[in-house]
């Protein structure tokens, strides 16, 4: 049977989930397809029948296998994270399960994303460690508001932000996390991680945490200038699309 559609970006209430989670009470959620890893003891709702992601999930893999265990030799068991784009959680759970880390902060503004991170937070017993609490806004290098989401129908993930379409905020990371000393930061935006990253650069100084950071060809050049700029070296490159690639990053002083 096909997976449930996303079609509604009103289909799932974040606010009242989230309030309905700390109070104790039932959620409720849409209609999602079930998958269960027996070996792992993990669940994941899915929404999507033709994602990329939820197809790994579904198959018993984890999306971007490759990207996720180079991270798991360069950053420590017990991290701090912030992840950037969490989509419906594939890499989050990773970060809590699998690496162990001590607090995953997730960031997502697509509505339609919203209801299978948060069901897979709860699935898996994950709300002490994975921290919604800034689910439903977007990032950028100045806050502002009014954005909207341009759909794809077979990629959660290839949605982007749009300006004057809708009624999504957006803020600088460093307005959100002044208070986080992550050890990893993971960025996967669609476009637009050149204002992800200059709207880091405080924490980012701060913390000289690993970057994990999908780059789309249109910004090649201005994110290599930024990199040197910020004295961070290029463990890996890792190439899924002509699109796009993912670089893994550390600090220069690191070995």
């Amino acid at each position: 049977m096909p997976a449930p559609e996303a079609t509604d970006a009103s289909y799932f209430d974040l606010g009242a989930a989230l309030s309905d989670l700390g109070a104790g009470r039932a959620l409720r959620f849409p209609p999602f397809e079930m998958v269960y890893w027996p070996d792992a003891g993990l669940q994941f709702a899915l929404n999507m029948a033709r994602d990329p992601i939820q197809k790994a999930l579904r198959a018993g893999r984890f999306f971007e296998e490759e990207e996720l265990g180079l991270l798991a030799e360069h950053v420590k068991y017990g991290a701090e994270v912030i992840d950037i784009g969490a989509n419906i959680g594939n890499h989050a759970v990773y970060f809590a399960t699998r690496m162990q880390a001590r607090r995953v902060v997730v960031v997502e503004p697509n509505p339609l994303a919203l209801a299978p991170l948060v069901a897979n937070v709860v699935l898996n017993k994950l709300g002490h460690v994975i921290d919604m609490g800034a689910l439903g806004i977007g990032l950028s290098d100045r806050s502002e508001g009014g954005f909207g989401m341009k759909r794809h129908d077979r990629n959660l993930g290839a949605t982007k932000l749009r300006p004057g379409k809708g009624g999504i905020e957006v803020h600088p990371g460093d307005a959100i996390f002044a208070d986080e000393t992550p050890d990893l930061i993971k960025i996967d935006v669609e476009g637009m991680e050149m204002q992800v990253l200059s709207g880091l650069e405080e924490t980012i100084a701060r913390n000289r945490p690993v970057i994990l950071v999908e780059v789309d060809e249109e910004n090649a050049a201005g994110f290599e200038a930024w990199r040197q700029g910020q004295g961070y070296r290029i463990v890996r490159s890792l190439r899924h699309s002509a699109k796009n690639c993912n670089h893994l990053l550390i600090p220069e002083a690191r070995g």
